[in-house]
């Protein structure tokens, strides 16, 4: 349609100058505006003018569209369209109240403000562009109520008499050229509010319309003024609209803690965020991360959501790092989760059974891990009983394990759990750790994680800089919240809200404090608690408004350098009695509680570190209360969730406090808090104080001089560092015992002067280096170790005494790639408990020390072996230690010495009595007997004693251990092979619980190897190796994603899920990279897989001769040995390919591999039938077709066919449906080849193998032509 197409109007006004007529244009309505006396043409042209030329773009204007002339030839404008309808018309239809007094007038007074307010910012916007309307009434403003009154849309319109004017000449936005608008809007709210009579309106209506009208000494000079004082009369209608009294006026700021000021956007965007979380369903945890200044108002944004999650059934829980308390570990996290206990416990008794159970399932029998870092956690689930001890980072990964079940099963029977931790840039490394673990657990759906940091603290390397980084790369919903600072509008509207004054009024004041503040909101609310303290803000009760002097403020407040010094000038104006206790609060933490106070001042003498000269505090309980309280009353401190606790309003309060204490004062308040809390702490309290008490102790130590005194104090510090130890915490515990060596050793310890202090001190020196050692090995410190177990070895009585730390000194030496050194170091250590193991091996060694062994264990059933003793000799302790440790290390760089180890290790268990090594050393002894030495049936009777005995040590680790071992490599060969894959699981369960992830990992790759072998549907499997390599790329195991991705992507290359069906690349792994990275790192167990998977695809999709190239290399790697299903498929692959090869190209090397396949496999058969049999029949067919015996070829065909069905071996029976197919096209049956090959296809679609689907059509069709030709 053209701009003349226009369906017909409607008259809208007809006047003597213009006509308005309501049209279309197509299906968009607009307004034609026709001139009806040419004496309003430059009226018209005029107003085309500003709305092309200065208001085009803006949203108070309607857009003018175009001008030209009607239908009728006479000139128009088009106009855009204003929804609504004009106030002139409103009015008609809302009459006046007759009085506002009333509580329903009050609302239709509401509506109207809300009216004005709208149409001041849309005047204010006119004038922004420049613009005077001059001709400004009811009639020439169109609302637009359709969303309600706090939503009102306005457009200013009829703007032929308008005028532009130089914005460029105003002052500070004022013009008196836009009076006739401001005395317009007057008028107009006149109209809106008042009509000619007061009607009882609020003395602020009645002023604004004055000053509006221009009949006062304070008239407005610009709209906006009054479109911020018709804001403030929305906002806080109490203050700024409705009358008050003399009293509420002269009342002073309510400057509450915690409250929010001007941050409606981010508070807004939090609450959305909130909101899109709980309607969405979710696939991992959701962060929010919030960033920002000190002072921007982070922690109150945060708490500012708390209302909402409760009201939906949700838990909100939140902790605080503190920076003096950067030492003790999970400080935040304990604090939270102690807040989620105490809700828990708050509601009724169904529900708290409900969660106490859900929690006890998935801790199992290990939630004493739980309850040591988290006490408050006892009164849900009970006490626990002990938990066998993990060590190094099996112990982290453990208590990752837990913690994360514990928090899924919490979310479980909640809506939510959102999990607030404020100041992260000051958490210590082990809760950094476990919060990395916790919001990327894919698993739970359930956990909203809000962090909160100081970003101008955070350095690209700090620490928490760096696990933040972790979570973005592992968790894609993220949220993030930058906290600018305020600007100059807000900081206005906050002075102007709390001293209940109009904005224009307290600008100066503004001013000046922003000056100071520049935005920082904590920071304007402590200046302005500063100038009443100081009555440099007063109230003029004759006049009913606040006075200041802005001079003699910016003086006075220009002195300070910081926020800090603010609060610290307030502070210093309270009593001395509340300056104590804040001090002593302030040296306890961010957050503290009353007993801790009363405890740290209601002695005068401590008896554990006496100090010379002391002046102790002293305070009964009912002064702390009361001066406590006085403090929250104060805006200092406020009250928590948890009773009796509380925290500082703010770290800067918390900073000034203490920063009132000289460097002297502070250690000996630390040393005296410290010295109380050690004395005064009860037998149940005193293990949940002693991180506390220890760390006030140090910052104080540096005051004791008596040597028996810092021998006390190093060995609370050896305490706490075993109580970090114990909860994973390793961070803090290399603290804790390099502080406890610093107090023995008086400083350095390298100074080779502390013979005496190992003499007279040996075992807490011994045990605190010791310790040290191990945990810098546990925090990858692997550079400092080597000095420490110097030192260890230089005064060691023993080598019993020594071993931890020699232990220690191999994995940290085998860490850094050291791999001989390591197990030299291994072998010298073995040597001193006597037993020394030959310097090179030949086959001629190994067998003479089987057949040591064998003669040790001839006559013994297994009921002898399994009455046997405890092992007590230490050092027969140590070597089986030993042996265990540099096991692996062994098995990759030295594969020869593997079975001496083993036959070593399971005759001093003969000899010496049984210990948790002794299972695993009978279930490798199976496997050697198995695999190595064909002697199935022997393996498999060591693997079922193996057994036996890790089920009455019943320790979880070894157990999951030695269930791995036998159900991946031995009991195959007497079982079928998918009854094999739930004990794997199951020992995957028992690892991961028990912190073993690397064990965990090899249990949960042989599962997956063992399911895809036996023919489980791809897409289940799929979906299981997914979960198992993002679960051990989670737990950092690097190894066990080497050795499943060729198998993971060999199961997608066949679900049809990559480009080339025979190549190893694709969503999981790069062939090429993945060889060449295993190659380097002399992984061959790895490297082997690759190859393996090779041979199975391209073999599967014909592609012989480069299944053949990599049969080459899996011949030659003859010591490496796989799991059981591994070493069938290997074994079965290398047979069908080389058969194959051998048919194409007469070669007799691919025959004599070919029979050498087919003869281990019938080995393997009459052991294990349900495993091997269907496999043994399709290498005799194919063995028969290179004899050329074809009936016998097609019989053991249809023999495969039948022993596949009945075994449930999909996979084989589909390869034995296509084989039998090629076979029959080779002999020209095409029908019959036809029909197996058809049976094929649907086993493999039903396998979920679509890549080879595809393939077999291809040959579908090919007979499909040759039967149709024929």
């Amino acid at each position: 349609m053209s701009p003349n197409e226009m369906i017909p109007s409607q008259v809208v006004h007809d006047g003597d100058t213009f006509r308005i007529e309501s049209t279309y244009e197509g299906e968009k309505p607009v307004v034609s505006k026709v001139l009806v006396d040419i004496q309003g043409l430059s009226y018209l042209y005029n107003e085309f003018k500003i709305l092309t030329t200065f208001l085009s773009e803006c949203e108070a204007a309607r857009r003018a569209i175009r001008k030209g002339r009607g239908a009728d030839g006479k000139l128009v404008t088009i106009l855009e369209w204003a929804e609504g309808c004009s106030l002139e018309e409103w009015l008609q239809r809302h009459p006046l109240p007759t009085s506002y007094k009333n509580k329903g007038e009050s609302d239709d007074l509401m509506e109207r403000v809300n009216i004005a307010k709208a149409i001041a910012h849309a005047v204010s916007q006119v004038h922004e562009k420049g613009v005077l309307h001059n001709r400004l009434t009811p009639g020439n403003i169109i609302i637009d109520m359709e969303s309600g009154a706090e939503s009102c849309r306005v457009k200013i319109i009829d703007f032929a008499h308008a005028e532009k004017i130089d914005v460029g000449e105003m002052v500070d936005g004022v013009d008196e050229q836009f009076n006739v608008d401001i005395s317009g809007l007057g008028y107009t709210c006149n109209d809106l509010f008042l009509g000619g009579s007061d009607r009882h309106a609020p003395e602020a209506i009645v002023a604004l319309i004055a000053n509006l009208m221009q009949l006062t000494t304070i008239a407005y000079t610009c709209v906006k003024d009054a479109y911020l004082d018709l804001e403030q009369m929305v906002d806080l209608p109490d203050i700024f609209l409705f009358n008050r009294s003399e009293e509420e006026m002269s009342r002073g700021p309510q400057l509450l803690p915690g409250k929010l000021y001007g941050r409606n956007k981010e508070l807004a965007l939090l609450i959305d965020t909130y909101q899109r979380i709980t309607s969405k369903q979710r696939d991992s945890p959701e962060v929010i991360l919030i960033s920002g200044d000190s002072g921007t108002g982070k922690s109150s944004l945060v708490e500012g959501l708390r209302g909402k999650v409760k009201a939906n059934g949700g838990y909100f829980i939140t902790g605080k790092f503190d920076q003096l308390r950067g030492v003790q570990p999970y400080t935040a996290l304990i604090t939270a989760f102690g807040e989620l206990c105490d809700s828990i416990l708050e509601m009724d008794s169904g529900t708290v059974e409900q969660v106490s159970l859900a929690i006890k399932e998935a801790v199992g029998e290990q939630g004493r891990v739980l309850t040591d870092v988290i006490p408050s956690l006892i009164k849900v689930i009970g006490e626990q009983p002990e938990v066998t001890d993990a060590s190094g980072i099996d112990a982290h990964n453990r208590l990752v394990f837990l913690f994360r079940g514990f928090v899924r099963s919490i979310s479980k029977t909640s809506n939510l759990v959102i999990l607030s931790l404020l100041d992260l840039q000051w958490a210590d490394s082990s809760s950094l750790a476990l919060i990395k673990m916790l919001v990327t657990d894919s698993a739970n759906h359930s956990l909203v994680f809000i962090g909160v940091y100081l970003d101008n603290d955070l350095t690209d390397t700090h620490p928490a800089s760096l696990t933040l980084r972790e979570i973005r790369k592992r968790n894609d919903n993220i949220t993030n919240i930058k906290m600018e600072k305020l600007a100059r509008q807000e900081v206005d509207r906050i002075i102007s809200g709390e001293l209940g004054m109009q904005t224009r009024f307290v600008r100066s004041l503004a001013n000046v404090v922003n000056e100071k503040a520049n935005g920082n909101v904590f920071f304007v609310i402590q200046i302005l608690l500063y100038l009443l303290d100081e009555r440099l803000l007063v109230f003029d009760r004759d006049i009913c408004v606040w006075e200041w002097d802005e001079h003699h403020i910016r003086s006075k407040i220009n002195r300070f350098d910081n926020v800090q010094d603010v609060v610290a000038s307030r502070i210093l104006k309270r009593s001395t009695d509340m300056k104590n206790i804040l001090s002593v609060a302030a040296a306890i933490g961010s957050d503290f509680d009353e007993v801790t106070v009363v405890v740290a001042t209601k002695d005068r003498e401590s008896v554990w570190f006496p100090i010379e000269n002391q002046q102790m505090l002293a305070y009964s309980e009912k002064e702390v209360h009361l001066l406590i309280h006085a403090a929250v009353r104060e805006g200092l401190v406020k009250t928590t969730e948890t009773e009796h606790k509380f925290r500082f309003v703010h770290d800067s309060i918390q900073k000034a406090a203490y920063s009132l204490l000289s460097l002297e004062q502070s250690r000996r308040l630390h040393l005296q808090i410290g010295s109380l809390a050690c004395e005064k702490s009860s037998e149940d309290t005193a293990e949940i104080l002693l991180f506390f008490a220890v760390d006030q102790l140090n910052k104080g130590s540096i005051l004791i001089e008596c040597q028996q005194a810092k021998i006390k104090l190093a060995n609370l510090n050896l305490r706490a560092a075993q109580k970090a130890i114990k909860s994973s915490a390793f961070g803090s515990a290399v603290e804790y015992l390099r502080t406890g060596i610093e107090l023995l050793c008086d400083g350095d310890w390298q100074d080779n002067s502390h013979d005496q202090r190992w003499e007279s001190e040996y075992t807490l020196s011994l045990e605190l280096f010791t310790s040290l050692a191990e945990c810098l090995y546990c925090t990858g410190q692997l550079d400092q170790i080597e000095n420490l177990v110097n030192e260890i070895f230089r005064y060691s009585r023993c080598f019993a005494d020594k071993q931890r730390a020699h232990l220690c000194l191999i994995k940290c030496i085998t860490g850094m790639g050291r791999l001989d050194e390591a197990i030299d170091l291994g072998f010298e250590g073995l040597a001193q408990v006597g037993e020394k193991f030959p310097s090179s091996v030949s086959t001629r060694v190994v067998l003479f020390d089987l057949l040591k062994t064998k003669l040790m264990l001839a006559g013994k059933s297994d009921e002898d072996v399994c009455s046997l003793p405890i092992m007590k000799n230490e050092d027969k302790l140590a070597a089986m230690k030993i042996m265990s440790d540099i096991g692996p290390t062994v098995f990759f760089s030295r594969p020869k010495y593997v079975p001496l180890l083993i036959f070593r290790a399971l005759r001093l268990s003969l000899k010496f009595g049984l210990c948790n090594e002794t299972a695993n050393s009978f279930a490798a002894y199976g496997l050697i007997l198995g695999t190595g030495l064909g002697q199935y049936r022997s393996g498999y009777r060591f693997g079922q004693l193996a057994l036996t005995l890790a089920a009455k040590h019943n320790t979880r680790e070894w157990v999951g251990y030695v269930y791995m071992l036998v159900y991946s490599s031995i009991n195959h060969w007497v079982m079928p092979l998918e009854k094999t894959i739930y004990p794997l699981k199951y020992s995957h369960s028992l690892c991961m619980e028990a912190g073993a992830v690397d064990i965990a990992g090899y249990s949960a790759c042989a599962a997956s190897i063992q399911s895809f072998v036996s023919g489980e549907v791809l897409s289940t499997l799929e979906h299981d190796m997914q979960l198992f390599s993002q679960q051990m790329t989670e737990y950092s195991d690097e190894v066990t994603p080497g050795l499943l991705s060729p198998f993971h992507q060999c199961v997608l290359n066949l679900m049809g899920r990559s480009e080339n069906p025979v190549k190893l690349t694709g969503e999981v792994m790069n062939e090429d990279m993945q060889i060449s990275r295993m190659a380097k790192q002399s992984n061959k167990q790895a490297e082997l897989a690759v190859y393996m998977n090779i041979v199975w695809l391209s073999y599967l999709f014909g592609d012989y001769s480069r299944a053949g190239e990599f049969v080459n290399k899996l011949i030659r790697e003859t010591d490496v040995i796989g799991s059981q299903g591994e070493e069938i498929m290997k074994t079965f692959y290398c047979g069908l390919t080389c058969f194959a090869l051998a048919k194409d190209t007469n070669d007799r090397k691919w025959k004599k591999i070919a029979m050498k396949s087919l003869k281990m496999i019938k080995k393997w058969s009459q052991l294990s039938p349900y495993n091997c049999l269907q496999k043994l029949f399709l290498l005799k067919a194919e063995a028969a077709i290179l004899k050329r015996c074809y009936s016998k070829a097609e019989k053991y065909y249809y023999e495969a066919l039948v022993y596949s069905r009945k075994h449930g071996f999909l996979n084989d029976e589909a390869l034995a449906h296509e084989r039998l197919g090629l076979f029959l096209s080779e002999k020209k049956n095409d029908k019959a080849a036809f029909d197996q090959l058809t049976s094929a296809k649907e086993l493999y679609e039903q396998w979920g193998a679509y890549a080879k689907v595809k393939h077999i059509r291809r040959k579908l069709r090919d007979l499909e032509l040759s039967l149709s030709s024929s």
